[in-house]
């Protein structure tokens, strides 16, 4: 393994570059004498734009530690290596928690443990958002009563909007805004993302889509309601996208004025358009995926890679990831280590003191037939 191979992966693309010139200092070299106990090395695999080489040399001038890194670019590569190595070869991964059903399902399939349960008396618990530690239990951080991941990063799907044509602030915008009637002919959604938003706006506090998840017929209830609104407001609708490339297009050519977007591809637009594309969380919570810490079962550096974690939920090191990757830290404080554009943007799209971090929705674990089903409801949108 490379010690530092890194190649630019697009993943998300959750607001990058937005951290651009932020300023970062290393600290001090304090060396962990507990996290020498066995060597000097954790062997890290992660996606790809998460860790930098500036990152590394701060964590091993803080630590005395090098991170052997090797990046991957979906959840599938990850947990497909590791199961074959049967939890060996790596000392900590980033899944996305709602993926980590797939990994325990793995390892009773396999009958191989691929993760080891987190000591949560080993992590500092205190650095990380608490409304992100607490949350991360409900969408598949824990197996029988025990914690297997540390939040990581995080990112939105939210509301987008021409702000010459409509002028509109956090705790003022709702889901619902979509569908007012000046917004007729002016819309854009992703139809997988829209529906579940719908559902969300339907009862305005999720609970509807979160049962939506328990069992088949309560589902189908549910997409039904969902899906009746939908082809309801669907002159609302001037054209869908699946991509970033469609999106950004739907606001810079197709003439849209408002709709869902990535929280990073419109973050581009707000940079590409001196602030014309804005973004903002809508008061029943931006849809939200979470991506963790996990170790292996057949960790090798157990030491260090609860350094590495310690130090990544840190303010310094989440906040070197945000400034790298443009992604949003778990950690405390991080958004001081982003530039003031990246800040005033982060304040004006989730509330001047992040308010909107409690609020937040989270995709949920989705077993297979939950994805058949919305899948089938997608169809009936569409050709509607």
């Amino acid at each position: 393994m490379s010690q530092t191979t890194r190649f630019k992966l697009t993943r998300r693309g959750v607001l990058k570059g937005a951290a651009a010139g932020a300023a970062i200092v290393a600290a001090p070299a304090i060396v962990s004498p507990r996290a020498l106990a066995s060597s000097g090395e954790v062997n890290a695999y992660a996606w790809g734009e998460y860790i930098s080489e500036d990152m590394i040399a701060a964590f091993k001038d803080k630590t005395g530690i090098q991170i052997n890194l090797s990046v991957y670019g979906t959840n599938n590569e990850v947990l497909s290596k590791v199961r074959a190595a049967k939890g060996e070869g790596f000392d900590l991964v980033f899944p996305s928690v709602t993926t980590l059903v797939a990994w325990f399902d793995a390892s009773e399939e396999d009958g191989v443990d691929l993760l080891q349960p987190i000591d949560v008396d080993r992590v500092k618990v205190d650095q990380v958002q608490p409304a992100i530690w607490d949350k991360s239990l409900d969408l598949g951080a824990s197996r029988r009563g025990q914690r297997y991941a540390v939040p990581f990063n995080w990112g939105t799907e939210a509301v987008a909007f021409d702000s010459t044509q409509r002028d509109l602030k956090y705790g003022e915008v709702s889901w619902n805004t979509l569908w007012e009637e000046e917004n007729r002919d002016l819309v854009t959604i992703r139809p997988r993302s829209g529906l579940t938003a719908m559902g969300v706006m339907l009862d305005g506090t999720g609970e509807m889509m979160d049962k939506a998840h328990q069992d088949e017929e309560t589902a189908k209830q549910v997409f039904d309601q969902v899906l009746a609104f939908a082809i309801e407001h669907k002159p609302w609708i001037r054209t869908f996208w699946k991509d970033a490339q469609a999106l950004t297009g739907a606001f810079l050519t197709d003439g849209c004025v408002i709709g869902q977007s990535w929280d990073g591809t419109a973050v581009n637009m707000w940079k590409e358009t001196d602030g014309r594309i804005k973004y903002v969380a809508p008061n029943e919570g931006a849809l939200t995926w979470l991506d963790t810490m996990c170790m292996p079962s057949g960790a090798e550096n157990v030491d260090q890679a609860y350094e590495l974690i310690n130090w990544l939920t840190s303010a310094e090191g989440g906040g070197m990831h945000a400034a790298h990757a443009g992604y949003n830290s778990a950690a405390i404080g991080a958004e001081a280590y982003l530039d003031d554009a990246a800040q005033e943007r982060f304040k004006f799209m989730y509330g001047a003191n992040g308010e909107a971090i409690a609020q937040l929705y989270w995709w949920k674990p989705e077993p297979g037939w939950f994805q058949k089903l919305r899948a089938e409801y997608i169809t009936r949108y569409e050709t509607a």
